[in-house]
């Protein structure tokens, strides 16, 4: 099934591979973290790192063809694109009813725990980002993720989230 990660992040390596992060280091580099948490620190199966680069193969190159993948990679993908759509700044959403729509989204719940994951990467480089878009993230993870892996039981990343939040906090 390891096979199926390799193919993935291949995937992405082509689609993403002019694309940088804020501080100039190769974007694959982010979908990497978030495929390494999700395997080594939440002990979440391959399908669930293949879905983590696929959908950021997809999210900005919708005509990347990932169609040979399974099923349930591809019902992932498919909720993580979903979720990346939601702004909660610009919609105005209330915190609840933005946890409500990621878990509406989240058909498998293996997608709340990557998005969360996601989160967890980003927050933990969250100094290369401008500091409005870092405020806008910690806001973020105060109302939402923090929230969320705690009704997940996701204690650890829970303090780890709130740690990096009071780092950064004002």
């Amino acid at each position: 099934m390891e096979d199926i990660v390799a193919k993935a992040r291949t995937v992405a390596a082509h689609a993403l591979e002019n694309e940088q992060r804020f501080d100039g280091s190769p974007f694959i580099g982010h979908p990497d973290a978030v495929a390494a948490i999700a395997r080594d620190e939440l002990g979440l199966p391959p399908e669930c790192s293949a879905a983590v680069y696929l959908h950021e193969a997809t999210r900005t190159h919708p005509d990347v063809d990932i169609s040979a993948f399974p099923s349930d990679v591809l019902t992932m993908v498919d909720g993580l694109n979903k979720i990346s759509t939601i702004k909660p700044k610009d919609t105005r959403l209330e915190a609840e009813n933005y946890k409500k729509l990621i878990v509406q989204y989240s058909t498998d719940p293996r997608v709340t725990v990557l998005k969360i994951a996601d989160r967890l990467e980003v927050m933990r480089k969250l100094a290369i980002f401008p500091k409005s878009s870092r405020d806008q993230k910690i806001l973020e993870t105060l109302m939402l993720y923090i929230p969320l892996a705690h009704q997940l039981g996701l204690y650890n990343i829970k303090r780890e989230l709130e740690n990096i939040y009071f780092r950064y906090a004002d």
